[in-house]
């Protein structure tokens, strides 16, 4: 009978033990693993490469061209074609041009404004397009004055544009239509009518003087 009562005992301290084993079944191993890396933003960065005779500022983004005249009552300025190329590092795509102007506000400078018209042109990777050709009035008045077409310029790229002012007759660079693009068509026929030659300047615009800036936008 001892004998069976030490066989008994040391039964009972292995279940014991089986016990306490099961007491932690409920842990579990536990690792992860990760993914990381880094996000760069890439740079715009827009120069205008060959200011057609103009003034380039030391950033590249602004060329003041060659003061036009004096002219007569019939006159277009010299033709000057500049070009912008994408110095970033990331692609970029044409958006808008935007015609502005300042004068001092004498009846000649007035007159000389209403009294002449801009032709503005551009050659990109899809061709060469009359942009906006018509009243400089017309061009100023519309916001924006052309919506381009999103024509992509990658990295290294270059395209060009020009912008030319003119009176008493068409223009020798832009077609004889408002615009090439429908939509531009469209707003500037239905803000100054139908493209039509334009008269020649009047006496009242003698001696007048404005100073038109086109702005060209691009998105990256």
């Amino acid at each position: 009978m001892a004998f069976s009562r030490k066989v008994l005992t040391a039964g009972a301290f292995g279940v014991a033990a089986l016990a306490l084993i099961g007491t932690g079944a409920g842990a579990t191993f536990s690792d992860a693993v990760h993914a990381n890396t880094t996000v760069n933003a890439g740079t715009m960065d827009l120069q205008i490469t060959n200011g057609a005779g103009g003034v380039v500022s030391a950033d590249g983004k602004t060329v003041t061209l060659p003061a036009v005249g004096p002219t007569g009552s019939t006159f277009e300025s010299t033709h000057r074609v500049i070009t912008v190329r994408n110095n970033g590092d990331v692609p970029v795509t044409t958006d808008s041009f935007q015609m502005t102007e300042s004068h001092v506000g004498t009846a000649n400078n007035n007159a000389l404004l209403a009294q002449t018209n801009v032709c503005i042109k551009s050659t990109d990777p899809s061709g060469t397009w009359t942009e906006g050709n018509g009243p400089l009035t017309t061009a100023i008045a519309l916001h924006p004055t052309v919506v381009e077409n999103p024509v992509v310029l990658r990295p290294g790229q270059a395209m060009t544009f020009s912008v030319d002012f003119y009176a008493g007759r068409d223009s020798a660079n832009c077609s004889p239509v408002s615009s090439d693009g429908p939509s531009t068509k469209k707003a500037w026929d239905g803000y100054s009518g139908a493209y039509h030659t334009p008269a020649s300047l009047t006496d009242a615009a003698q001696g007048g003087s404005i100073t038109p800036t086109l702005t060209f936008a691009f998105t990256g």
